[in-house]
C-alpha cells in the first residue's frame, strides 16, 4: 500500500472518531437532562400527594394547627415523610394503623393535641423512629409496654402530660437505645429501684416540676452514662449517700426549689464527676466538712436563698476546681478565711482559684479585707 492511500485511511479513520466522540458527548448530555426531568417529575408527584390541610417540603410534613381529629389518609402522606408534625390538634388518641402509614418515619411530633392513653405498642411497626414528642397532652399513665419495639429511639418528650405513674422504662420492652427523656411538668411522686433500669444509655433525664418528694435509694444507679440530671422544683425532703449512687458520668445536677433541710456527710460521693451542682431555694441550715467531700471536679456550686447559718472551716476544701460560689440570700453571720480552705490558688498545686464569689443579703455585722486575701483570683 502506497503513504498516499496510507494518509487517506488514516484521515477517513480521524474523522470517524471524531464523530463518535461528538455523538458520546451528546449521548452524555442527553443522560443528564433525563436524570434531572426525572427528579422534577418525582418531586412534583410527591407534592401532589400531600394533603391540602398540611405542608409538606422535602422529606417534612408538617400538619399542625389544623383541627384534625387524627392522621390524614394514607394516600395524602407522601412515603418518603421522614418527620411529621401533628401538633395542636384535635387527637385523642395514637393507633398502630395511623402510624403504620409512615415507613420511612424518623422524627415524630404529636405535641399539644388531647392524648389520653397509649395503645399498647402503638410504635412498634416504626423500629427505626428516633425522636418521638408527645408533650401537652393529657396522658396521666405510661403502661410497661407503650414503646415496645423502638429500638433506635434516641429522644422522648412527655413532658406537660398527667403522667402519675412510668412502668415504661423498667422492663425488656423499654426503649433501651433511649438517651434523653423528658418528664417535666407530670405528676410523678416518687421515684422506685426499678423505674428506670431499662435505659441504661440515658444522658439526660428531667424530672422537674412534679410531685416528687421520695427517691429510692439507688434509683439512678444503672444510669452509668448520664450527664444532665434534672430534679428542681419538686417537694423531695430528703437525700441520702445512696440516693446519686452510681451516677459516675453526672456532670450537672439541679435541686433547686425542693424542701431539703439536711445534706448527708458525703451525699454527692456517688456523683464525684460533678461540676455544676444547684441547690437554690431549699432549706439547708448547716454545711459540714464532709457535705461535699470527693467533689474534685465541681466548677459552680450554687446554695442561694436557703437558710444557711453555719460553713464548717474547711467545708469547701475538697473543690479544687470550683470557679463560681453562691452563698447570696443566707443566715450567715460570720464568715473568716478559714471558711474559704482548699479555694485559694496556693492551697494545693491543683487549686484553680475561685474567681466569683456572692455572699450579700447575709447577716454578716463584719467582712475583713484579710478574710479574702488569699483567694487572689477572685473578680467579683
Amino acid at each position: 500500500m502506497s503513504n498516499l492511500h496510507r494518509r487517506k485511511y488514516a484521515g477517513t479513520l480521524f474523522i470517524c472518531w471524531q464523530q463518535l466522540n461528538m455523538m458520546a458527548r451528546k449521548l452524555s448530555s442527553c443522560l443528564l437532562l433525563c436524570v434531572y426531568l426525572l427528579t422534577v417529575v418525582f418531586s412534583m408527584v410527591s407534592a401532589q400527594y400531600c394533603s391540602r390541610r398540611c405542608r409538606c417540603e422535602g422529606t417534612k410534613m408538617d400538619c399542625s394547627h389544623g383541627g384534625h381529629p387524627g392522621f390524614p389518609p394514607e394516600d395524602l402522606i407522601p412515603s418518603s415523610t421522614e418527620t411529621f408534625l401533628m401538633n395542636d390538634n384535635q387527637m385523642i388518641a395514637v393507633s398502630l394503623i395511623a402510624v403504620s402509614r409512615l415507613p420511612n418515619l424518623l422524627e415524630l411530633s404529636l405535641e399539644d393535641n388531647s392524648i389520653t392513653t397509649l395503645e399498647r405498642s402503638p410504635f412498634r411497626l416504626r423500629p427505626n423512629l428516633q425522636i418521638l414528642r408527645l408533650g401537652g397532652n393529657k396522658i396521666s399513665q405510661v403502661v410497661r409496654d407503650a414503646f415496645r419495639g423502638l429500638s433506635q429511639l434516641l429522644k422522648l418528650f412527655l413532658d406537660r402530660n398527667n403522667i402519675e405513674t412510668v412502668e415504661a422504662f423498667a422492663g425488656i420492652d423499654s426503649p433501651s437505645s433511649l438517651e434523653i427523656l423528658d418528664l417535666q411538668r407530670n405528676k410523678l411522686t416518687s421515684i422506685a429501684t426499678s423505674t428506670f433500669t431499662g435505659v441504661p444509655l440515658l444522658t439526660e433525664l428531667n424530672l422537674s416540676s412534679n410531685n416528687i418528694s421520695t427517691i429510692k435509694d439507688g434509683s439512678f444507679s444503672g444510669l452509668k452514662k448520664l450527664r444532665v440530671l434534672y430534679l428542681h422544683s419538686n417537694q423531695i425532703l430528703r437525700l441520702t449517700n445512696e440516693t446519686f449512687m452510681g451516677l459516675s458520668s453526672l456532670k450537672s445536677l439541679v435541686l433547686a426549689n425542693n424542701k431539703i433541710q439536711n445534706l448527708p456527710d458525703m451525699v454527692f460521693n456517688g456523683a464525684i464527676a460533678l461540676e455544676f451542682l444547684d441547690l437554690v431555694s431549699n432549706g439547708i441550715s448547716k454545711i459540714t466538712r464532709k457535705t461535699f467531700s470527693g467533689l474534685f471536679n465541681l466548677t459552680a456550686l450554687y446554695l442561694d436563698s436557703n437558710n444557711i447559718s453555719t460553713v464548717e472551716d474547711g467545708a469547701f476544701r475538697d473543690l479544687v476546681t470550683l470557679h463560681t460560689l453562691s452563698l447570696f440570700t443566707n443566715s450567715l453571720q460570720d464568715i473568716s478565711a478559714s471558711t474559704f480552705i482548699g479555694l485559694a490558688p496556693d492551697d494545693r498545686t491543683d487549686n484553680t482559684g475561685l474567681e466569683v464569689l456572692y455572699v450579700s443579703r447575709n447577716r454578716l455585722t463584719t467582712v475583713r479585707r484579710e478574710d479574702f486575701a488569699r483567694l487572689t483570683k477572685l473578680t467579683f
